[in-house]
């Protein structure tokens, strides 16, 4: 680790350690938190293959730092602190290297917010309305498997059978989900039953809209679901839309669907996103098979695939023991690409 990565985590537990002393004399709730999530990964490209040992980019090692205080008239006012800190993530790993890769201490969330019977207002860097609209998950393995897949291995080079490199599995595929994490200021709308609206405005003037909803049905089990939109204006190329629901039997079997589509100012076809989960939840058990498809996101003509298997033992509160497998396969007009495969297996362990 460099020398300004060390300066920044120190400075931030001191920080964090600091507010913690000095908080209770302002009669402030604060919490700290976080996660280790580490796990081993083998990945053959079709002509070469590698172990590594990763940080697992489905959910970072990380900590936060919450805050909250009631200022009256119905009114909480607080605010929410998460960094990440990766060493040799998963999604940015190849096959060749023979290092621990790169390590790499980023902001997550720095907002304060405002919240009332009225709905929740937030500015900040955080996420964006749309954010997590195409990954609504119920099926218990959305640590190692989910419609985010490359964050498994986003980096890994696609090659033919020579070994020439093609294209990276990252660039031919996405869920299309909102902008992520940025600095912006954030609408929420209290509970409209069930659903609650949401909208943001971050640099460049790109904004988004996003719906969610969950509710429980008597005798069946849960269901949520969301969809959002992106107008990425000056910022990022491309509008988009994506949504996804989820459903949980009582039995335990469950049933993911996911889907976006992204309309670019320079091409001529939009790209689009499916993605289907079928998983068994019972217990300390969770297990589940994906199948998804990226089309015409490099380029017109892509379609670029996977296949894979999760599991999940939950061992302990806050602890879980996972594996998971993904074949990644291109068919792209000219070139002939091997398959990716990847196996993953790795704990989580949170800290409240």
């Amino acid at each position: 680790m460099n020398k300004l990565k060390k300066f920044g985590l120190l400075s931030t537990i001191t920080i964090c350690l600091v507010v913690l002393i000095v908080a209770p004399v302002y009669a402030v709730s604060f919490k700290i938190s976080g996660q280790i999530n580490r796990a081993v990964e083998h990945v053959d490209n079709g002509v070469d293959s590698e172990w590594f040992h990763v940080d697992n980019d489905a959910s970072s090692t990380r900590f936060r730092f919450v805050g909250s205080e009631e200022i009256g008239h119905g009114m909480t006012a607080g605010i929410v602190w998460e960094s990440q800190f990766e060493s040799n993530s998963s999604a940015d790993i190849d096959v060749g290297q023979n290092s621990d890769g790169t390590s790499s201490f980023t902001e997550r969330k720095l907002e304060a917010y405002f919240s009332g019977t009225w709905g929740k207002a937030t500015i900040g860097q955080g996420d964006g309305a749309a954010n997590g609209t195409a990954e609504v998950d119920l099926s218990g393995t959305s640590v190692v498997t989910y419609a985010g897949v490359n964050d498994m291995a986003g980096s890994v080079t696609f090659v033919d059978s020579s070994g020439a490199g093609i294209t990276t599995i990252g660039s031919t595929r996405s869920q299309f989900d909102g902008l992520s994490r940025n600095d912006r200021l954030r609408y929420d709308s209290p509970k409209l039953g069930p659903v609650t609206l949401s909208t943001s405005v971050t640099n460049g003037d790109a904004w988004e809209l996003a719906a969610r909803a969950a509710t429980e049905m008597e005798g069946l089990g849960k269901i949520a679901a969301a969809i959002g939109y992106v107008d990425g204006q000056d910022r990022v190329p491309y509008e988009q839309f994506d949504g996804s629901v989820s459903f949980l039997h009582d039995t335990g079997v469950n049933l993911t669907l996911s889907y976006g589509s992204r309309d670019r100012d320079n091409r001529s076809e939009d790209a689009t996103n499916y993605y289907v989960k079928l998983g068994y939840k019972q217990g300390k058990h969770a297990v589940s098979v994906e199948w998804g498809q990226t089309d015409d996101l490099e380029i017109d003509g892509d379609e670029s695939s996977n296949y894979g298997a999760g599991y999940v033992f939950n061992l302990h509160k806050g602890i879980e023991l996972y594996a998971g497998y993904r074949l990644y396969e291109l068919d792209r007009p000219g070139d002939s690409p091997e398959d990716i495969s990847v196996f993953m297996a790795g704990t989580r362990v949170k800290f409240f």
